[in-house]
């Protein structure tokens, strides 16, 4: 995996409302482009994975990512 600041305001603002989601979620440390093309973030206690596009639209547009889009990263969620 290949550290990235691609896209870093929207993951980051994506890792604190998965953190509503799912209040287990750590903090944000960095992220890293996956093997899928997307993200993988390291947390403060874990992992989450999230697609770039769902990144990329929230930075465009935070209002079209829906409460779906931010459970299924939530639900990504791996502790460490």
């Amino acid at each position: 995996m290949e550290r990235t600041t691609q896209n870093k305001r929207g993951v980051m603002a994506l890792t604190s409302l998965v953190r509503v989601a799912n209040s287990k979620i750590g903090d944000y440390q960095e992220h890293f482009i996956n093997e899928d093309f997307g993200f993988s973030v390291r947390l403060s206690n874990g992992a989450i994975r999230m697609s770039r596009e769902v990144a990329e639209d929230y930075e465009s547009q935070p209002s079209s990512v829906t409460r779906d889009r931010i459970n299924k990263i939530a639900n990504t969620f791996r502790e460490m």
